[in-house]
């Protein structure tokens, strides 16, 4: 059944219905927040000593060294937000994993900050109002449907506050379409995010001309479940439709940046980009 399976898998088709890897599953969001917590590589957040540079550039160069209200959307353990917070910072963060969620709460029940977390899906959370950053960092940008990212943007727009700054860390393109255009590869896992104990991953992805997006897919055979199927899908942006989508949802760019950890060496090759509402723009133009 297995091998029929792959022998008749279906074309992979960008942003399907029933696209996307399992966040809200506890399991799973268990299993990632393993990923996250670890100190040796940068696969699901950056190391600690990474964070620490961007959140400082964060605090001193966008928030002027001043409180704050931040919004932090896919905050995941609450790593920035937690930072930001010994800073003086109100924060919210927003994600759609309950073991992030959980293990963000516990951390600043501890430190007894009053940062607020919510387990929502951000497609569809409200974000609220006036905030002065907000941030969706680590290339999560990417991985909505351009409708969804507009749409998305525009309620970026309504929340920031009149002179508040938004900062997007984006995945580059020529590395998404490299993703795409790779062969199919095979590994055997030990104990990882797709299932408990050992697994055996097969990979494979399509890059997608016309659109512009890779999808990937992850064939999943464990001995205590049946063959999971997951897809993956990641748009790339020229610098011109990002400046486009932006000025969809009433955004301005104000910068880019093509790291935002200039003095650290990163596994995660992202670019930043910083936008404020175009309103604000004008007047300060």
């Amino acid at each position: 059944m297995k091998i029929q399976a792959l022998a008749n898998r279906p074309p992979m088709t960008p942003f399907a219905a029933d696209r996307g890897l399992p966040w809200n599953d506890p399991g799973f969001s268990r299993r990632v927040l393993d990923v996250h917590l670890s100190q040796e590589h940068d696969r699901a957040s950056r190391r600690f000593q990474i964070i620490d540079q961007q959140v400082a550039w964060l605090h001193e160069t966008l928030l002027d060294g001043r409180s704050g209200r931040v919004l932090d959307l896919g905050c995941g353990p609450g790593f920035y937000t937690h930072r930001l917070a010994q800073r003086g910072h109100r924060c919210t963060g927003l994600d759609f994993s309950p073991a992030a969620i959980d293990f963000a709460r516990g951390q600043a029940n501890q430190a007894g900050e009053k940062t607020l977390y919510q387990k929502v899906d951000l497609r569809t959370a409200e974000f609220g109002s006036d905030f002065d950053l907000i941030l969706m960092l680590f290339g999560e940008f990417n991985t909505f449907a351009p409708d969804e990212a507009i749409e998305l943007l525009r309620r970026i727009q309504s929340a920031l506050a009149p002179s508040g700054h938004f900062v997007v860390e984006l995945q580059f393109s020529e590395d998404i379409r490299a993703c795409g255009e790779s062969s199919p590869d095979w590994s055997v896992e030990s104990n990882g995010p797709f299932a408990e104990g050992p697994y055996l991953m097969l990979h494979e992805s399509q890059w997608h001309t016309e659109q512009r997006v890779t999808t990937e897919r992850f064939w999943i055979f464990s001995e205590r479940s049946d063959t999971q199927v997951y897809t993956l899908d990641t748009q790339a942006y020229s610098d011109q439709a990002l400046e486009q989508i932006f000025m969809q949802a009433g955004l301005s760019i104000t910068g880019r940046y093509e790291s935002l950890t200039p003095n650290e060496e990163s596994e995660v090759d992202l670019f930043a980009v910083t936008g404020v509402s175009l309103s604000s723009s004008a007047k300060t133009s």
